[in-house]
């Protein structure tokens, strides 16, 4: 699979063409950040998430009168970008709309995701601008996978994820992907979430409109090790596959999957983006090494 690389004194980074895909996080001694896709767990290392966030209803949706079909996180994990910049510290990829793109999504679109390095952090960029005649509607976002623990004699379960803000929002519920329509309590109004071999047993952790804009991985010492910062999104996801799984998801998301027995057009889905004729959206996450 090809891949680019961009680097700093602090941090060197790798990002594959195939769904522009971060692959790699490594500090200046070489330690690895990044998830390693092992297929056995979960194959994938980052996925970008276009036109839509998790499942759309019976894999099916509704865009100006017509069904299209597509799966869970939409196409744009699955397809080639190309590389149109590259640099020693950033790299920019794009996916344009094409026949194919069509065929599952008929709206006109330029998908561009820049990665920056910043001393110790990698800034990632999204920009979705509207080459259509007419207003275009889509959700976007991320699946980053860090390994956790991050050292052979430590567990999973050794690490906890810290809030920037103590939070009362509860973590929205999913049945076979779907929103179930209820919700749990996992801070009881503090700003931890210990990674507990359970914490996966209900799926994923989504959060929709939390007071908090960042969220640290810390050790049992209390050392952060690294920190992501997901400003500006609606919606936060937290996951990963099993007790056994040693990666921790941190998914920033504009947009969210199908309620159950979902029936509506694709532009009234819940967190959808509405971007006029000839805009630009834009929306930023980084990560921290410490």
């Amino acid at each position: 699979m090809e891949k680019n690389q961009i680097q700093n004194e602090y941090l060197k980074v790798g990002i594959n063409h195939h769904g522009a895909e971060l692959a790699h996080i490594q500090d200046a001694n070489g330690k690895e950040y990044m998830w390693k896709a092992d297929p056995q767990f979960w194959g994938r290392h980052s996925s970008i998430l276009f036109p839509y966030i998790g499942k759309v209803f019976n894999d099916k949706y509704r865009i100006g009168g017509k069904t299209f079909s597509g799966k869970q996180h939409g196409f744009a994990r699955n397809t080639l970008f190309e590389n149109i910049l590259l640099e020693k510290k950033e790299a920019h990829y794009q996916l344009r709309y094409n026949d194919e793109t069509l065929k599952a999504y008929p709206y006109q679109f330029c998908l561009t995701v820049k990665y920056v390095l910043i001393k110790n952090q990698i800034q990632i960029v999204y920009e979705v601008e509207n080459l259509d005649n007419k207003t275009i509607y889509f959700s976007l976002g991320a699946h980053p996978a860090f390994n956790v623990p991050l050292n052979e004699n430590e567990k999973r379960s050794d690490y906890s994820l810290v809030f920037d803000n103590d939070e009362w929002v509860e973590s929205l519920l999913i049945t076979d992907g779907y929103l179930n329509g209820n919700s749990r309590d996992v801070f009881n109004g503090k700003n931890t979430i210990p990674i507990s071999d359970n914490l996966f047993e209900h799926d994923a952790l989504i959060f929709k409109h939390m007071n908090s804009n960042q969220v640290s991985l810390v050790n049992a010492h209390g050392k952060k090790i690294w920190t992501f910062d997901f400003s500006g999104f609606s919606y936060l996801g937290i996951w990963s596959k099993n007790q056994q799984s040693p990666f921790v998801c941190i998914e920033p998301w504009m947009g969210v999957a199908d309620k159950l027995d979902a029936d509506w057009d694709f532009k009234d889905k819940e967190g959808i983006v509405e971007l006029k004729i000839g805009k630009k959206f834009q929306c930023v996450h980084s990560v921290t090494i410490h």
